[in-house]
């Protein structure tokens, strides 16, 4: 099975997830739409309980599948790699069918006492799909830690397209009856797309992949060497994700209950509470678009300078942080210039929800924190410091939740204080991680470069500003269209002409890369 490289992995992954992130979009739309504030909301305080039940199951042994493959492929320890992807699926299965069970049982319980008696429905249907997003993501791993990212991004691709299909009609359909069955509708959907996304994955794996990457079975005189210090360093990235996983989903878990209290204290009920929390989430659904290319990057940086560390190549570790953090601030940036701009009118026109709008853009300048966070979190995995990262993740979780306490409940800022209380902590892990990224490799992002991006941005945020100017008051979704088409080419034609993106960089991206790169390579004084 042939490898592909660091950068076109991450392409192949950065254009499945902006496809599926197209797709998603819809679904929010509709959500947004049929459900309202009240029914986002809802599906939201269901979801964090979901992801710590799917922490707790997967103990996060995709990324440490991942590394671990990586290494010993590179290494030429071919048994232990596949014995690795064994005990990983043996141990998620036990583990997501036990949790599933108790969570079943107690469901009633925690729905009734500490979330919207409403959320019943939707947190069980969520439930019955951790068996298989356990089983997913395992072979997710394999792929990342064979660099082969094609089937993966596929999977992904036909996962979304089928939860689209589904779910769209579906919430149309339940949606009368009340909006916890259109939430039900939601992971129904989500459910039958995982499934299929699970299932041409498996096919790839058994037809072709599996043979291919670890070649015939390992003899009985390979075992003993092959189980030697598996489980060992599966556990010494696994363990300490898990911790900061929990520490986060926690947290996430912990959201909606601090912020009902919060509202409880300065007088707010449930019901406008869960209102106001679904338009903070629509907001943040929007500000998450660009991290298709953060968590792209994130997939693929850990096994690839997991490899470059076993090989002890320094220089190629160093290599791919730069990397990662220039293509992210690559795309941060004018994402940021583009939501504090015309955030407003973009959540406005998907979701009709104005507050979720004004939402959006008071926190839009912190944006580019968030979406350098996730790669500098997995550069710290792939040295093997996610003891480190966990660290980080408890101390800022920690902070989130005493800060969404203080900024609603004591000072009163209402959904604005949890925009504030989520705007510190995206900055302060980020600048903590990438303090303790540059401690263990060389970080040194060339001065020019980024110099040239900000230009560049604020270039492309001339357009942006008088699309606003000219259309926002009347169209506000034709100013949305064409200030992102405006800012797009102006940005991708500054970087161009400043030698920041060559134009064999641009040929790299899957299906449309050698299209833009010919169309460019036409004008004047290009390279």
């Amino acid at each position: 099975m042939p490898k592909q490289s660091f950068m076109r992995g991450a392409m192949v992954l950065t254009t499945a997830s902006v496809i599926t992130k197209i797709l998603g979009m819809l679904i929010q739309v509709v959500i947004a739409r049929q459900l309202g504030a009240a029914g986002f909301g809802l599906f939201r305080t269901v979801n964090p309980i979901f992801f710590m039940l799917l922490t707790i199951s997967t103990l996060a042994l995709a990324p440490a599948l991942s590394k671990v493959i990586a290494e010993n492929l590179a290494l030429g320890n071919i048994a232990k790699a596949r014995h690795a992807l064994r005990v990983s699926n043996a141990t998620v299965l036990v583990l997501s069918v036990a949790v599933t069970a108790i969570a079943i049982v107690v469901a009633p319980h925690l729905s009734a006492r500490w979330l919207d008696p409403r959320a019943y429905l939707p947190f069980l249907g969520t439930l019955f799909r951790i068996p298989l997003v356990c089983l997913s993501s395992m072979l997710t791993g394999f792929y990342m830690g064979t660099q082969h990212q094609t089937p993966p991004a596929i999977g992904w691709i036909l996962e979304t397209l089928v939860r689209t299909v589904v779910t769209i009609p579906l919430i149309l359909q339940l949606n009368p009856y009340g909006i916890q069955y259109g939430a039900l509708a939601v992971a129904i959907g989500a459910g039958l797309g995982e499934l299929v996304g699970y299932l041409y994955m498996l096919w790839c794996y058994l037809r072709r992949d599996r043979d291919a990457a670890f070649g015939p079975r390992p003899t009985a005189a390979d075992l003993p060497s092959a189980r030697r210090g598996t489980i060992h360093d599966l556990a010494e990235v696994a363990l300490p994700n898990t911790v900061r996983n929990i520490c986060g989903i926690l947290a996430y878990a912990a959201e909606p209950i601090i912020i009902y209290l919060a509202f409880a204290r300065i007088g707010v009920g449930k019901t406008a509470a869960t209102s106001l929390y679904g338009s903070f989430g629509m907001a943040i659904q929007l500000l998450l678009l660009p991290t298709v290319l953060s968590s792209s990057l994130s997939s693929v940086v850990i096994p690839a300078v997991s490899e470059a560390a076993a090989m002890r190549n320094t220089r190629l570790v160093s290599r791919r942080l730069n990397q990662i953090v220039q293509i992210t601030f690559l795309i941060a940036l004018p994402a940021t210039a583009f939501l504090i701009l015309s955030g407003d009118d973009l959540a406005t026109t998907l979701y009709r929800d104005h507050l979720a709008g004004a939402l959006l853009a008071y926190i839009a300048p912190v944006c580019a924190f968030i979406y350098v966070r996730d790669p500098l979190a997995a550069v710290l995995q792939g040295l093997n410091k996610a003891t480190l990262s966990a660290a980080i993740s408890l101390f800022t979780s920690a902070i989130r939740m005493a800060g969404i306490y203080y900024f609603v409940g004591i000072l009163g800022h209402g959904i604005y204080g949890v925009a504030q209380a989520t705007a510190i902590t995206a900055v302060l892990s980020t600048l903590l991680g990438a303090y303790f990224v540059h401690r263990y490799a060389t970080l040194a992002i060339p001065a020019v470069n980024l110099f040239k991006m900000v230009l560049a941005t604020a270039i492309a945020a001339v357009p942006i500003y008088q699309t606003h100017t000219l259309l926002a008051a009347d169209i506000p979704s034709v100013h949305v269209v064409v200030s992102v088409l405006a800012g797009c080419v102006v940005y991708t034609l500054a970087l161009v002409y400043m030698r920041v993106l060559p134009l064999r960089a641009l040929a790299r991206i899957p299906w449309i890369g050698n299209v833009l790169a010919n169309m460019l390579q036409r004008l004047p004084f290009v390279e």
